[in-house]
């Protein structure tokens, strides 16, 4: 958390890792992810489509897609973002945007003249 702006400090992997190569698609090659954090990945991709399309997120319905999509993932993983989906505002938290503060104020003419 320096503020020297060296990398010097910093092991030759996390430095290398600064600076994608501009046709990567991503900063970290996929058999480098750990199988368990795909595993997040395709339940929360297979949780995003099904409520676009309005579907239930269920555990079905999530084994589904990532089958769909060439994957497989560890047998609990489904069925326990399936639990943890239900209930929340989905749609309220895959809204984009959001940081920036409110519109603009209109210029009003100084008083006095």
């Amino acid at each position: 958390f320096g503020s020297s702006g060296s990398h010097a400090a910093r092991p030759a992997t996390l430095a290398a890792r600064d600076t994608p190569h501009p046709s990567a698609m991503a900063e970290v090659a996929s058999a480098e992810v750990p199988q368990a954090e795909k595993d997040e990945l395709f339940c929360c991709y297979a949780a995003m489509i099904l409520q676009d399309a309005g579907l239930d997120i269920a555990e079905d319905s999530i084994n589904t897609l990532v089958k769909a999509a060439g994957g497989s993932i560890e047998p609990f993983f489904p069925a326990l973002f399936a639990k943890m989906c239900k209930g929340k505002d989905l749609e309220g938290m895959l809204k984009f945007g959001g940081g920036g503060g409110g519109p603009a104020a209109a210029a009003t003419p100084a008083a006095g003249g």
